[in-house]
C-alpha cells in the first residue's frame, strides 16, 4: 500500500509540476519576412572617418589626392565577392543613389563636384573613395551609405531586379530599413 501511495504521489507531483504554466499572452505581431542570403546595413560615415591619401603636391604646394574610408563588413565573403553582388548606395537629399556616382554640392556659395566610388575587398569589407574633381583636399561631410551584400545563389536567379534602384532591391529581397 505504501508503494502504491508513493507512486500516486509521484505521478501527482509530476503532473502538477508540468501543468503549472502561467496564463498565455496574446500572439505577437507577425515578423518581417527576410532573406537570409542578403545582408543590408545603413552606415553613417562622418567627416572625421575619412582618411586623406595624397598623390602629389602641385607647384603651389597644394596636396592633391582623394579621401577614403575602409568599412569592415563580414557579410562580404568569398562567395559574395566572387559570384554575388555588393551594392552601395549614398543618401543624396533623401534618395538612395547607387555608387559610383558624381556628387554635386554647394558650400560657402561655391559649387563642387566629387566622384564617389567603391572597391570591394575580398576579406570582408570595402573601401569608399571620395575624389574632388580637381583633386583638392576638401574633406567630405557626413553622409549615409547603405550596403547590400547578396549571396551568389540568390543573385544569379534575380536578373529581373534593377540593381541601380535601391527601392527595387529593397522590394525584391524584402529588406527592412
Amino acid at each position: 500500500m505504501k508503494k502504491l501511495s508513493l507512486i500516486c504521489m509521484t505521478v501527482l507531483a509530476i503532473s502538477f509540476l508540468t501543468s503549472c504554466r502561467g496564463p498565455q499572452g496574446p500572439a505577437g505581431p507577425a515578423g518581417h519576412d527576410g532573406n537570409a542570403n542578403v545582408a543590408s546595413s545603413t552606415l553613417t560615415i562622418h567627416d572625421y572617418d575619412w582618411k586623406w591619401n595624397c598623390y602629389y603636391t602641385d607647384a603651389d604646394g597644394n596636396e592633391r589626392g582623394q579621401h577614403y574610408v575602409t568599412i569592415d563588413y563580414p557579410a562580404i565573403n568569398n562567395n559574395v565577392f566572387n559570384y554575388g553582388a555588393v551594392l552601395v548606395y549614398m543618401d543624396v537629399k533623401g534618395t538612395w543613389s547607387q555608387v559610383p556616382l558624381t556628387y554635386y554640392y554647394a558650400e560657402d556659395g561655391n559649387l563642387f563636384e566629387a566622384s564617389v566610388e567603391v572597391a570591394t575587398l575580398s576579406d570582408g569589407g570595402l573601401n569608399l573613395f571620395w575624389t574632388e574633381s580637381d583633386l583638392w583636399k576638401v574633406c567630405p561631410q557626413t553622409h549615409d551609405f547603405k550596403i547590400v551584400a547578396i549571396e551568389a545563389t540568390v543573385y544569379k536567379d534575380r536578373s529581373d531586379v534593377d540593381y541601380s534602384n535601391y527601392e527595387a532591391v529593397k522590394k525584391a529581397f524584402q529588406l527592412a530599413d
